[in-house]
């Protein structure tokens, strides 16, 4: 019986986050119900008489998951194979998923720690100005918002923004982000609230018209693995008699 962990609900907005989640999901899905599997399936003499249904659910919601969010169209289908063919495929299969959730999870920390994506920067006198209109703003939401609960996600909002705001160096995802996360919480919580809106769109004039790339040093390719096959048949290598 399969294990239902709701993989399919309150899934993170971002497609890589949502990856992490779904696949962790689906994977202790497999898992338990696999044991349960192995355990009604097997003979007295240890033989498997089950048709992997635990692992091919994992690769069908995989798959689906990935149509879905159109992130990966170069993995295999592997669900329709014959047994014994199935399970030789899917530990590639699912070492594949354990790679792109680590990627996906490495490349999260990196973005929140501001060393990954296009590399910006922020002149310090306009870092001092949006400092400025980030303190105008929550003294804004402080006397005008009066529900605690929405005062306190805009404050939170702001900040993440300050955060990014003062790093030596941030990037174009976690800055920008930062700026979107608070202006649709300042929408759902202070609405119609016109002097909040004016500052707002000063802040994002600021971080657009005063944010510098900053060039990033070439990215090195992976070495090439020579095999002591390749090295015997190096035609350009020497020739032994």
């Amino acid at each position: 019986m399969s294990v239902n962990s709701n993989s399919e609900e309150q899934l993170p907005s971002g497609r890589e986050e949502a990856f992490v989640v779904f696949e962790k999901k689906a994977r202790i899905d497999y898992v338990g119900w696999s044991r349960n599997d192995r355990d009604n399936n097997t003979d007295s003499n240890g033989q498997y008489l089950g048709s992997y249904d635990p692992e091919r659910t994992y690769v069908t919601k995989m798959l689906a998951f990935l149509d879905e969010y159109d992130l990966e169209n170069s993995i295999a289908d592997i669900s329709g194979l014959i047994d014994d063919d199935f399970i030789q495929k899917f530990s590639g299969f699912e070492q594949k998923m354990t790679y792109m959730a680590t990627r996906f999870r490495l490349r999260k920390w990196r973005i929140d720690a501001g060393i990954v994506g296009t590399m910006i920067m922020i002149a310090p006198t306009y870092k001092s100005e949006i400092g400025k209109l980030l303190e105008t703003i929550r003294k804004i939401v402080n006397q005008e918002v009066r529900d605690k609960n929405k005062k306190d996600k805009i404050f939170s909002k702001i900040a993440s923004l300050q955060s990014e705001v003062d790093r030596e160096q941030t990037t174009i995802d976690a800055l920008f982000g930062r700026m979107i996360d608070l202006s649709k919480t300042v929408g759902e919580c202070a609405e119609n609230l016109e002097p909040l809106l004016e500052k707002m769109e000063r802040v994002k004039k600021l971080l657009w018209d005063n944010s510098k790339k900053v060039e990033m040093l070439p990215k090195q390719e992976r070495p090439k693995l020579i095999t002591k096959a390749d090295e015997e048949f190096d035609i350009d290598g020497d020739i032994p008699f």
